[in-house]
């Protein structure tokens, strides 16, 4: 009779519990079927792009603000947009107020244009404004000059990304957005310099600091095709980033050029795999000091003692340093990127704020001059390989 009992309130519980969970059920909400796009032409958005425009779309990887190009377009006024007439979805973007925008952003730009005496392509990105007045440049797979154009915008932004990695910054830590302008004319160049970076000067030149700006003269007797023009843009641009980041002050005339032209020279060497241009280097010797691949020098060096002492190439002002202490520059900045990731940010702002170099290493760094001088000769030996551009 126990066992006949027992299995009775067994079977009471099972029953309780299977009703029980048959009401939870009954009050779970169903789950709400996903949503149907209900056109697809735009779906849902309410904008197509614009059927005008055709071929002539920005292409680019980072995100346009504002292209001149794309702005002569009568239909849809530079927004490379127009409405969905397939449905019935209010546009995403207000058509009117982006065209308002454009319309601004063109005025605001006109100036440069009445200076020069004619019109340039433009566009703009989140950090960057390019003066693109090249009207023929031979790139891999690229059409036309517009296209060239958001070509090397999109390379600008990627060494912004690659300047932020190695610095560990942010947007917040950038007082504005640079102005490149790139030129196919020598006359533009030299009126351009002297007018926006404030020197004048038939090649190239920058006004660094708070509100930067880059003119270069795409002279292919110098800078003989789109590569070399890059490499030039990389490396003039890379030392507006560092003088306006933080505090807009400059390092290369703080006794810190060594910061200051090493890191241009790592975004060259990282780029295309050796050192291609200089800053202020115009003395016979220094012209006649070789371009190219500096590792093997660097190891070269190391391995047989001859290379020169640490604090004998910093504490100087970047127009007083010599073409060999710019390439050992270049490798304390590669030690400190590569070997010391996210830690040259700390280093640009204790120079920045004038302090020493035996002062910022164990501020920024954690070491004194000969640690940092010893611990970087153990890395160029682990890294660098020993053997020349073939």
């Amino acid at each position: 009779m126990e066992v006949q009992a027992g299995v009775v309130r067994v079977l009471v519980v099972l029953a309780v519990a299977c009703v029980l969970a048959v009401a939870g059920l009954a009050q779970t909400p169903p789950a709400t079927p996903p949503a149907t796009v209900q056109c697809a032409t735009c779906n849902d958005r309410g904008v197509v792009a614009c059927r005008m425009c055709g071929r002539a779309q920005c292409k680019s990887t980072h995100p346009v603000l504002y292209c001149s190009e794309a702005a002569k377009c009568r239909d849809c006024g530079g927004t490379q947009l127009e409405e969905c007439a397939k449905c019935e979805h209010a546009p995403e973007v207000d058509l009117a107020k982006r065209r308002a925008e454009i319309t601004a952003w063109l005025a605001a730009m006109k100036p440069i244009d009445d200076t020069l005496g004619h019109p340039s392509m433009r566009c703009e990105s989140a950090h960057f404004t390019l003066t693109f007045d090249i009207k023929a440049i031979e790139i891999k797979g690229v059409a036309n000059a517009h296209l060239a154009m958001h070509v090397f915008l999109d390379r600008l932004e990627d060494l912004f990304s690659d300047f932020c990695k190695d610095l560990g910054c942010g947007e917040k830590d950038f007082l504005g957005s640079t102005h490149v302008m790139l030129w196919s004319n020598e006359k533009d160049q030299t009126k351009a310099s002297s007018k926006y970076t404030l020197q004048s000067s038939n090649t190239e030149s920058k006004l660094m600091g708070a509100k930067p700006v880059v003119s270069i003269f795409f002279d292919k007797t110098r800078l003989r095709d789109e590569s070399e023009l890059h490499a030039a843009m990389v490396h003039e641009v890379a030392h507006c980033l560092l003088s306006n980041v933080y505090d807009g002050v400059w390092p290369g005339n703080l006794k810190a050029g060594w910061i200051d032209e090493g890191l241009a020279h790592v975004y060259e060497n990282r780029y295309f795999g050796e050192v291609r241009h200089y800053c202020y280097v115009e003395d016979d010797a220094s012209k006649a000091y070789k371009f190219g691949r500096w590792e093997s020098d660097v190891r070269n060096a190391v391995e047989q003692k001859k290379a020169p002492e640490f604090l004998t190439v910093t504490g100087l002002d970047t127009v007083a340093m010599s073409a060999e202490q710019r390439q050992f520059a270049w490798s304390y900045c590669d030690y400190i990127t590569r070997g010391l990731p996210g830690k040259f940010g700390a280093l640009a702002k204790a120079f920045k704020s004038k302090r020493v170099v035996s002062d910022a290493l164990p501020l920024a760094l954690r070491m004194n001059p000969l640690e940092f001088e010893a611990n970087w000769k153990k890395w160029v030996l682990e890294t660098y390989s020993n053997k020349g551009k073939k």
